[in-house]
């Protein structure tokens, strides 16, 4: 009969087996993988963290296996992605910490601009990646036994840590030595009583021989942006596709690359542009691109180090040299006469393109600084799709806040300013109109931006069409000053006039700005209380420090039930400033383009273009700002400023102008030229049409 097996010695057995397979695994190396091999392994996408669930897929975003690959690149430390929006930076923070907190345990600091963006980024991103990825949830999940350390700027793993910090505190730059620094949005980084926030974490990872740095963010204006700089100083890497239809690797960029239908009348000025044609075409076969084709080409995308260097007595720009080379050759004959391509093929821990000399053959860039930029034009995403951005690229013509967005958004590129380009004030007076009407044709809407001086209030009115296109009505000074009755009932008898069109149609000033910041403050506030209805605004220059550019119009606005409360809105002048110059320095009528009468004096011109944009640097960091020189004046400029502003309340109101221009029409009778006092009148009837305008906007 058998005897049964003692439960005392089966117990002693199997906790000998864990023991054992406890020391194999302490003994057993991590596995030998890349970052992107980590993620497509391991990593699960949270729903709550974006708009795709499920496994990882690197391949999804292709565009993001080259910095990912950098990773475990050798001899790589600084990694910078200078890219658009939504495109890899904050994926590839995510993985890198999972991959190290899960392999290669070691502290890390992860840096946002301000604490409450850590905070933020800890919530939204990081517990998120943590809940939704097992490997991570064993490690720094609930279910462990958690340190009492940690918070939500602060968890512990096996071997290392992540830390959370806003880059604008010097302690939290200087308390711990960390291996792996993560800066995110570096744009936006104040500058510390004790330096640059990036150049003080980075020193904590001294004591490591395998430290890393890895700076993401979209550009901001060129010679004021850290990524820029940072970007500069890389191996400047870019990535090439192949064409689906002739193999050809070609680098995409929207103006070498993008074409659409536009429509052209006789004289070959562009009428109007058909985006929704929109198409990369290839330039060594020229064939069209359909959207099919591009996300083909996006699955084959490889990142070629790109930066000029020196060698063999002569300059060498590998994307010139590739220009100049697939001329000769085809196909791959012309990549490899400017790269070598250095892969680990056997663990797929590091693939690029290392630039080398087309002489000696040597490689002369050297990759402890892997820099990585691209384009809206590597985006698998719908909504980022050549028509919408070619569509973008339209509608910000002429506006300055727009074109600075969609450098920085869609093609992953710094803004540059017109800085160096000087407005002419003899050339703006050349090109004086001699107008039929007060209003001209085209103007849809009226608005008055009035300046306060001590003694006497200037006031410009503004007539505004399709796509902004402005027209400046009348320019009149008021002598007094404002705090005196007088004054006040002639400004408020100047905005009750109505401006008429060639066909009698009467215009009224729909908004206007009445500039707080002087020595009548009080006066203005009442005035403006008591005209809240007809939207008077008072408004106040805002204090940007440091060149900072904020909107033109805030999204706080004051209205009838905040009278007792009532505060100027804070105009974004800065902003303003840079939208006019830029629109000056246009020489066709369109979106933008600014006219003026011919009977206007050499002398308003010459306030309008008073200020200069000048580069100043404070800190270690540049920006620009609007400087007026001694002894110039400026009223001209201020007063087109606060008439913009007004515009942009309007539209911030819910105005939407080109519709407005469409329903006001061309003049329905002949142009018939007017004189004197008749182009204006005092009477304040207001149309149907206006009243209509006024009840939506109220």
């Amino acid at each position: 009969m058998p005897t049964s097996e003692n439960p005392r010695r089966t117990s002693q057995a199997a906790k000998h087996e864990l023991i054992a397979l406890s020391g194999r695994k302490g003994w057993k190396p991590p596995p030998r993988l890349s970052l992107p091999e980590w993620a497509d392994e391991f990593r699960k996408l949270a729903r709550s963290a974006g708009n795709l669930t499920g496994k990882w897929h690197t391949s999804t975003v292709e565009i993001a296996r080259g910095p990912m690959l950098a990773v475990t690149e050798p001899g790589v430390h600084v990694i910078t992605a200078m890219v658009c929006t939504q495109l890899l930076k904050t994926a590839l923070l995510e993985n890198i910490f999972g991959y190290h907190a899960h392999l290669d345990p070691c502290p890390i600091l992860l840096l946002q601009p301000k604490d409450d963006a850590a905070e933020q980024f800890s919530k939204e991103r990081l517990t998120p990646l943590i809940r939704a990825t097992p490997v991570l949830r064993e490690l720094l999940g609930p279910a462990r036994t958690r340190s009492p350390d940690d918070t939500l700027l602060y968890k512990a793993y096996p071997g290392g840590f992540i830390a959370l910090a806003g880059a604008g505190s010097p302690d939290n730059l200087a308390r711990r030595p960390i291996r792996v620094v993560l800066c995110d949005e570096i744009d936006k980084y104040p500058v510390t009583r004790e330096g640059d926030p990036i150049t003080l974490a980075e020193e904590r990872t001294a004591t490591f021989a395998a430290w890393m740095s890895v700076r993401a963010c979209s550009p901001t204006v060129s010679e004021e942006s850290r990524i820029e700089d940072s970007y500069e100083a890389s191996d400047q890497r870019r990535a090439s596709v192949a064409c689906p239809h002739c193999g050809h690797r070609l680098f995409p960029d929207f103006f070498r690359h993008v074409e659409w239908r536009k429509t052209r009348d006789e004289a070959g000025t562009t009428k109007a542009h058909d985006t929704e044609t929109a198409r990369v075409y290839c330039e060594a076969c020229g064939a069209g691109w359909n959207e099919a084709d591009r996300l083909t080409a996006l699955q084959g995308a490889r990142w070629h180090q790109t930066k000029p260097f020196e060698c063999c007595g002569a300059r060498h720009v590998p994307l010139d040299d590739y220009a100049n080379a697939w001329r000769e050759h085809d196909g791959d004959e012309a990549v490899t006469a400017v790269w070598d391509w250095w892969a680990d093929d056997e663990h797929q821990r590091y693939a690029v393109y290392r630039a080398k000399c087309p002489v000696c053959g040597t490689w002369r860039v050297d990759n402890e600084h892997a820099g990585f930029q691209a384009s809206k034009l590597y985006s698998p995403w719908t909504r980022d799709r050549p028509p919408a951005i070619a569509a973008k690229w339209i509608a910000a013509q002429g506006n300055e806040e727009r074109l600075q967005a969609w450098w920085n958004t869609q093609m992953g590129l710094p803004y540059r300013a017109h800085t160096g380009r000087r407005v002419q004030a003899e050339v703006l007076a050349a090109r004086g109109e001699v107008w039929a009407a007060a209003v001209p044709d085209g103007v849809a809407v009226v608005t008055v931006g009035i300046d306060v001086q001590d003694y006497r209030v200037e006031c410009e009115t503004v007539g505004w069409g399709r796509n902004e296109e402005s027209w400046s009505v009348n320019y009149h000074v008021i002598d007094g000053e404002f705090s005196d009755a007088t004054t006040q009932a002639e400004v408020d008898t100047y905005l009750r006039q109505l401006w008429k069109r060639t066909d009698g149609r009467p215009f009224e000033v729909m908004a206007a700005c009445i500039d707080s910041g002087g020595h009548h403050t009080q006066s203005v506030y009442e005035f403006c209380k008591a005209r809240i209805g007809r939207r008077i605004w008072a408004i106040k220059g805002e204090s940007a420090r440091g060149g900072e550019r904020n909107p033109v119009w805030p999204a706080k606005r004051p209205t009838p039930r905040t009278k007792k409360t009532y505060r100027p809105v804070l105009l974004g002048v800065n902003a303003a400033k840079d939208t006019i110059r830029q629109r000056l320095l246009l020489d066709t009528p369109g979106p933008g383009y600014m006219h003026f009468p011919a009977d206007r004096d050499i002398g308003y011109y010459a306030q309008l273009t008073a200020e200069r944009l000048v580069v100043r640097e404070q800190g270690g960091r540049r920006y620009r700002i609007w400087e007026l020189p001694p002894g110039r004046a400026n009223e001209a400029l201020d007063c087109r400023v606060y008439g913009f502003g007004a515009l942009c309340g309007l539209l911030h109101f819910g105005l939407q102008l080109n519709r407005r221009a469409d329903a006001v029409g061309a003049p329905v009778t002949p142009a018939v030229p007017r004189h004197g006092p008749d182009q204006a009148t005092t009477t304040v009837t207001r149309s149907v049409a206006t009243k209509s305008l006024v009840s939506r906007l109220a």
